[in-house]
């Protein structure tokens, strides 16, 4: 099967690296995949880094290059089925397969949290636009069904994996006391972590508030945070 993945995104997060990762993935089982991003996308430059094919087209806006961008890119490439993910790049997806009358299978998959606009549009693009939606959580999965009117069975829960492969727990002592002296980390201090894209609805300002909370109560604690964003300063 041809899989064809959409994203206009430019940022570079846990969205981005799921794509990609997937796409590794069913690549591995046998399928053929593309990606089909913005020139200037993150996730356009480092689809390499993965091994998967990148096509670039100008798919980041609403507008009518987009939309045209993204009819020439379906005629084009043909694929069996074409997976999406953001919402610029699911629009122009939707209304460039409606314009063709196109029976393309349409994979939705919404990847945050966000309020979706309580309108006939996006009920028309999640109920009728869309042969499936994809969630990376059961909490989106009812927020989607509740919000849209979806049908149950039309809405799939597949959380975000990683590959243990990459990740591997360290279990003796010497080597975690080495690692915390090489980022300059106090060795018998409680140390929290947290691995995140630096955004405002990450939570980071909640998780520093309860650590003044923590001081306050003498109890000696640090705080890792590893990523990069907007909410770095």
């Amino acid at each position: 099967m041809h899989i064809l993945h959409t994203e206009n995104s430019l940022g570079w997060g846990g969205q981005e690296i799921r794509i990609l990762t997937e796409a590794q993935g069913m690549q591995a089982r046998g399928h053929r995949v593309t990606l089909l991003a913005p020139a200037e996308a993150l996730i356009a430059r480092r689809a390499a880094q993965y091994d998967v094919r990148c096509v670039t087209a100008q798919i980041g806006r609403k507008n009518f290059t987009g939309w045209r961008a993204m009819r020439r890119a379906l005629r084009e490439l043909a694929p069996d089925i074409v997976n999406t993910h953001s919402s610029t790049d699911t629009w122009l997806t939707a209304l460039a397969l409606k314009s063709m009358g196109s029976a393309l299978p349409l994979v939705r998959t919404r990847h945050i949290s966000a309020p979706i606009p309580p309108n006939a549009s996006s009920r028309w693009l999640y109920t009728r636009a869309t042969h499936h939606i994809v969630t990376t959580g059961e909490a989106l999965r009812e927020q989607v069904i509740h919000e849209t009117g979806a049908l149950a069975a039309n809405v799939t829960s597949v959380p975000t994996g990683i590959d243990l492969r990459r990740y591997q727990p360290v279990a003796d002592s010497a080597t975690k006391a080495a690692l915390r002296t090489k980022l300059g980390l106090a060795t018998n201090v409680a140390l929290i972590g947290i691995v995140a894209t630096l955004r405002s609805w990450k939570g980071h300002r909640f998780l520093i508030d309860a650590l003044a909370l923590l001081r306050e109560q003498s109890r000696p604690v640090h705080l890792l945070i590893v990523g990069d964003g907007p909410q770095r300063q």
